[in-house]
């Protein structure tokens, strides 16, 4: 027999060896898929935290929307010192979000009797207020003929900290109706109006 011969079968069976190995060898398989795995689960991961600030200044506006709209239903008449106040004590429910960031309005919405419903007054903070007597569009059924609701809107521009998953900044938006508490409208006094003894011809 030749030396051809001889390892000829030592060959063959050195070659299917080397194809199981390559079949059955799975050192690296975990780097391998923590590499294929890792960037989803980094994604999901800032996702999550996106999505619990993004909820957490959501919530912010909710609460200052609704009392603003309550503390200015517990009125009988708001006066520009009380609007100052209404204002600041929603600048600081918005905490720890800036106040510099927040818009904010108080709108007194009549229906006199005509089934339409109008602007009594309005005031805005960093938002530009409804001009007086202008129809407005609100939720069938919730302003009484005649009567009145008070409408607070809040704006917040959430900027976001990480900015991976969600656009950088979003605008975030609540409404909230009450109805006066003690009187059926809420008459707005104003330093300059006449009688108030703010008036510039006092």
């Amino acid at each position: 027999m030749t030396l051809s011969g001889l390892l000829s079968p030592l060959t063959r069976r050195t070659r299917w060896r080397g194809i199981q190995g390559i079949c059955y060898n799975e050192k690296g398989i975990s780097a391998v898929e923590f590499a294929l795995i890792a960037p989803l689960m980094v994604l999901i991961y800032f996702g999550c935290i996106e999505l619990s600030l993004l909820m957490r200044a959501d919530r912010r506006v909710t609460t200052t929307a609704s009392s603003l709209g309550d503390l200015t239903a517990r009125l009988i008449t708001v006066s520009d010192a009380d609007m100052n106040e209404l204002f600041d004590a929603a600048s600081v429910t918005m905490q720890p979000y800036s106040a510099l960031s927040t818009r904010m309005r108080i709108t007194s919405v009549v229906d006199n009797g005509d089934g339409q419903t109008r602007v009594d007054w309005s005031d805005g903070y960093l938002m530009t207020p409804y001009s007086p007597n202008a129809l407005i569009s609100v939720p069938a059924g919730l302003v009484q003929s005649p009567g009145s609701v008070i409408v607070a809107e809040v704006e917040f521009e959430y900027d976001s900290t990480v900015g991976v998953v969600f656009d950088a900044s979003q605008t975030l938006t609540d409404v909230f109706y009450l109805r006066p508490r003690r009187v059926t409208q809420i008459a707005r006094v104003r330093d300059t109006d006449p009688g108030t003894g703010f008036s510039p011809s006092s």
